[in-house]
């Protein structure tokens, strides 16, 4: 009868959850934290080099157009407005006087604008692009 009865409980043991006996020993064992000091995280800052053109893409109605595209013409060279419209882009490779950055989106119309890059780093503030006609 003692044999029969302690195979019983192991087998009851085995049938326990893990994650039970996990939390219940975190519970016995008095696991205990306290929060000494908030501190907010610190502010994350986009650090900008000597060769860059900033700007921020709107529709007509003022809204930004996130996705848009800025490539310097004729090249590889872009990147895509962020979800509030705004764009960076680094030219440090480039060594002509004057590049042309063409701005595109999908039911927009293109637009072209001609940057000095011996005038850098440059706000070229808010661009507008037109509907295109249907």
């Amino acid at each position: 009868m003692k044999n029969t009865l302690i195979d019983s409980h192991k087998r009851n043991l085995r049938r326990i959850n893990i994650g039970v006996v996990f939390a219940f020993c975190l519970f016995l064992g008095g696991l205990a934290f306290s929060i000494t000091k908030l501190t907010a995280a610190p502010e994350t800052v986009q650090l900008v080099g000597e060769k860059t053109v900033k700007g921020l893409i709107l529709s007509p109605d003022k809204k930004p157009i996130p996705g848009a595209v800025i490539l310097v013409k004729e090249t590889t060279t872009g990147t895509v407005t962020d979800i509030e419209g705004n764009f960076w882009l680094d030219l440090e490779n480039f060594n002509q006087e004057t590049i042309t950055l063409k701005i595109s989106m999908i039911d927009y119309e293109s637009k072209e604008i001609m940057v000095n890059t011996k005038k850098l780093p440059k706000d070229l503030g808010k661009i507008t692009l037109k509907k295109e006609a249907k």
